[in-house]
């Protein structure tokens, strides 16, 4: 068994358009062994390809990179990457992914997890936009600010 140590958060959100691979790489093989928080990333990509980022970013990670799946509970120290065309939400501490409806012409959507994250986490949230593409991700940010 893992031992984490106390933080003030339990949740990173980050959200980054299709050019930020490297961005992501340099934030995520910067997370400790012990990250104390689960960090959900949605990256917008070609929704007609499978996505390889969850390989590309556990290559380095000193923590545990996976796709997200549905109903998965969620674990600290764990990275978790949203599907293609799969807007990922998290709820009373399980995954959640959903098809439902293009946010700012995107699935996943960055404003949706940033959204879901700062109902679940409240003041113990972080949201991080590395990259960005229109207004995705800026409804979100600013309900993760105004829960902390």
């Amino acid at each position: 068994m893992i031992v984490y140590e106390q933080a003030a958060f339990d949740a990173v959100a980050i959200g980054a358009s299709a050019g930020g691979v490297t961005a992501l790489q340099t934030v995520v093989g910067a997370l400790p062994a012990r990250f104390p928080a689960a960090v959900f990333v949605v990256q917008h990509l070609d929704p007609r390809h499978k996505s390889l980022l969850a390989d590309l970013l556990g290559r380095h990670a000193r923590v545990a990179v996976k796709e997200a799946v549905n109903g998965e509970r969620i674990q600290p120290g764990t990275v978790y990457i949203a599907q293609p065309d799969t807007h990922l939400l998290v709820a009373s501490g399980h995954i959640s992914l959903t098809s439902s409806e293009l946010v700012h012409f995107t699935r996943p959507s960055v404003d949706l997890l940033f959204e879901s994250v700062a109902a679940a986490y409240r003041d113990r949230a972080i949201g991080v936009i590395l990259t960005g593409s229109g207004l995705d991700g800026a409804t979100g940010i600013r309900a993760i600010k105004e829960q902390g």
